[in-house]
This record gives C-alpha cells, structure tokens and sequence, in this order.
C-alpha cells in the first residue's frame, strides 16, 4: 500500500508541476504551490524530486513521451505540421517548450533528430543550407509559431503554412 500512496504522490506531483512550469516557467514556479496543488508538504516534493530544477526535468521528461510526435528527418514538412497539430490542441506543451527555451538555453538535446537530419543532408533529402541542428530548431520555431494564438477557422490555412515554409526550409 506505502508503494502505491508514494507512486501516486509522484503522479499528483507530476500533474501540479506540469500546470505551474506551464504557466510560470522555471524561474516563476513555487515548489509550495506545487506542494499545495499536490496536496502535500513543500518538504515531500523536495523528497522526491530534489528541486525545483530536477522537478522540470521530470516533467519534461514525462511531457516528451506523452506528447510524443513521430518524427522523419526525411519528411520535416509532415514532422511540423503534427507538432502543429499537437500544440494546437494541447497549447500547455508549447507554453512548456517555450520556458524550456527561454530559461534553460543551450545546444538542442534531441541529439538522436538532429543526427537523423544531418544523415538525411548527407542523402541530400534535406538542404545543406544550415546545420542539421539549425535545421531542426527552424522546423520546431515554425510548427510553434501560432502556439499562443487563439485557435480560430484558420486553423487549417495555419498548418498548411507551416507545412509549406518548412518544405521550402529543407527542400535541397
């Protein structure tokens, strides 16, 4: 049963953290309110998760399998028009994403995608033009472009912008 209570207090953790990163990024969540929203102790999530920081790791972990996107270096234009779709129906992954970004700076850690699209360069199926991680970064800051937008009837002229200018992004 204490197995259980701990898996389901991780869970509840998890869930509370999702929705304060989301709304306040790295710098403005509070681990009390995440605490609170869990109910539990500030203590307990500490427990668990060591951090604020180890706590975002965790969700973003638990976000990338849950908002999982198949993604083909070799069809980028499809690529970005399903991580679209997903930030249109989901915006809290693309509020997630943008923190990540705008608070945790550094080289892309997809290293798997980015080797796939430097061997699809080298195939000559995607452009040379920039790097296979610019490229990459490129394609996922178009398909995120409309994250914040209200969603309206132009939802599909949307997609099928982000589907054609990465096309012409990647297209050798």
């Amino acid at each position: 049963m204490a197995l259980r209570d701990r898996e389901r207090t991780r869970r509840r953790l998890l869930d509370a953290a999702f929705v304060e990163f989301a709304a306040y990024g790295i710098a403005g969540a509070r681990m009390e309110r995440i605490a609170r929203i869990a109910h539990c102790s500030a203590g307990l999530a500490y427990t668990y998760y060591g951090g604020k920081d180890e706590l975002f790791d965790a969700v973003q972990s638990e976000v990338a399998g849950a908002a999982a996107v198949e993604f083909d270096a070799g069809d980028l234009p499809g690529y970005a028009g399903r991580l679209y779709d997903l930030q249109h129906r989901h915006p809290e992954f693309a509020r997630l994403a943008t923190w990540q970004r705008l608070e945790r700076r550094g080289p892309v850690r997809r290293l798997g995608d980015v080797e796939a699209v430097r061997a699809a360069q080298e195939s000559g199926v995607v452009s040379s033009r920039f790097s296979a991680e610019q490229v990459l970064l490129m394609v996922q800051a178009v398909a995120s472009m409309w994250s914040g937008a209200p969603a309206g009837a132009d939802h599909v002229e949307r997609r099928r912008t982000v589907v054609e200018a990465v096309r012409r992004l990647v297209e050798p």
